[in-house]
């Protein structure tokens, strides 16, 4: 069992969907050459010990099985997340987790899941004391954002001035600016923001959710040309581990103790 904080990650989740994404060869239908990629976004997906590991990976994992794709858990590859979106959304044959299912996004890929709800917030430092309650006040603070996450472009859609956004390709450079007091606030899914601020040795519990942005889930997110019949294939193999338990279990092993 794999235990990665004092509480639990998965409260809530039993009802959602998870992530998954394969090549399956034996439909002879392009799933076995599909590419798959991930960010290191814990506790859904992240490296450890030089492996890959999380709800979401492990997930994927099982659905690799399920659909006979010849695809294992090496052959998922961890790329900035900037890269691993473009890519998926500009070239066939791509698929990108754990993505965020918004309105905006929405007819720029297609989607398998979903695998866990998701919150993406503003996390400032309780000695702040920071109050969000109008665009003017929000407009005021200097945000850490990475590139083209779903927490910066949703700061673009309310017209969140870019002068005031710190733009990082890794989210670990905006932690460590957040723990020296050089951002007022990151804007990133809430549950790995307490993660990464754990890493770096900072009490996640002096942090707090000033702010929401979105309440959303997170998906498999595949190049919007893939085959209709591809995405059936997928989802189906996510349905059957929804069905049989085998996402919950899942989910337990990365229960905290």
């Amino acid at each position: 069992m794999h235990r990665i904080s004092r509480r639990s990650f998965v409260t809530g989740l039993v009802a959602s969907a998870a992530l998954p994404f394969v090549g399956q060869a034996r439909a002879g239908n392009g799933l076995a050459s599909l590419k798959f990629m991930t960010e290191e976004y814990p506790p859904y997906n992240y490296a450890e010990a030089g492996q890959l590991r999380g709800i979401s990976v492990d997930v994927v994992v099982e659905m690799f099985a399920r659909v006979d794709s010849g695809h294992a858990r090496s052959s998922i590859e961890m790329l900035p997340w900037a890269r691993g979106y473009n890519l998926t959304l500009q070239r066939g044959g791509h698929a990108l987790f754990s993505t965020t299912r918004t309105a905006d996004r929405e007819e720029l890929f297609k989607w398998v899941g979903p695998f866990v709800p998701t919150v993406v917030g503003l996390t400032a430092h309780k000695g702040r004391k920071l109050t969000v309650d109008n665009l003017d006040t929000l407009f005021q603070l200097r945000i850490g954002v990475v590139k083209d996450d779903v927490g910066q472009l949703l700061l673009k859609a309310v017209g969140f001035p870019e002068e005031r956004m710190e733009v990082v390709v890794s989210n670990d450079q905006n932690y460590r600016k957040l723990i020296a007091g050089r951002l007022d606030a990151i804007a990133y899914e809430t549950e790995v923001t307490r993660w990464g601020l754990q890493q770096l040795n900072a009490n996640p519990d002096d942090y707090e959710v000033v702010h929401e942005l979105k309440r959303s889930d997170l998906y498999l997110a595949l190049h919007r040309q893939t085959p209709d019949a591809i995405v059936t294939e997928l989802q189906g193999a996510f349905d059957s581990m929804v069905a049989d338990g085998t996402y919950q279990a899942i989910l337990s092993g990365y229960q905290a103790g």
